[in-house]
């Protein structure tokens, strides 16, 4: 569902359906197998990598957290032949998708620019988490991830322009061992 999603953004994006972008990559190819000779395809130039940018795009939301050598090289898109797009009965579900889609690649993202690296237990589960694979989570680091890690990522998601206050407020509060607050957890629910 994650790589479906992310490959219709891409056509969103570019304004064009897959039919069309499957076939402007097919009119292109043929005009590149007869020798480039013929009426240059200029409409099909325009769109024909649409595609295999959403096949990728597709790869990297199915794929994220996965080992380097574990992800596929393409997604394998096809057209079917009643092509339909996903609908979501409201605004809120479809960000509450796009969150669900996205949230390997915030915990990375959340990461990269530094956080989580004060040597917490909630820095370990981050840490274990590098593969996105919570089998290798205990209860207490599963519960540490359901009380610290996903709020925190909800926030960066949802409303970022606030996290680096929250994060740093949530931070000392589990310094100094007090217990969750749980009204984060429907203050940031959807």
């Amino acid at each position: 569902m994650r790589g479906l999603l992310a490959a219709q953004d891409v056509f969103d994006k570019a304004g064009v359906t897959p039919d069309q972008a499957a076939t402007a990559r097919f009119i292109v190819e043929g005009w590149d197998i007869r020798g480039f000779t013929g009426k240059v395809p200029e409409t099909e130039l325009a769109i024909c990598t649409v595609w295999d940018e959403a096949d990728q795009a597709a790869v990297l939301a199915c794929c994220a957290g996965w080992a380097a050598d574990k992800v596929p090289n393409s997604a394998d898109l096809e057209l079917v032949r009643e092509p339909q797009r996903f609908s979501f009965t409201s605004e809120e579900e479809k960000s509450e998708r796009l969150f669900q889609t996205a949230d390997a690649g915030i915990l990375e993202k959340m990461c990269e620019e530094g956080y989580f690296n004060e040597g917490g237990p909630e820095d370990e589960v981050v840490f274990l988490l590098d593969d996105w694979d919570f089998e290798r989570l205990t209860e207490e680091q599963r519960r540490l991830y359901d009380e610290r890690i996903y709020p925190l990522m909800r926030i960066w998601f949802f409303e970022h322009e606030r996290f680096e206050e929250e994060y740093t407020r949530l931070r000392a509060e589990w310094a100094r061992g007090l217990p969750p607050d749980n009204r984060q957890l429907s203050l940031f629910a959807a």
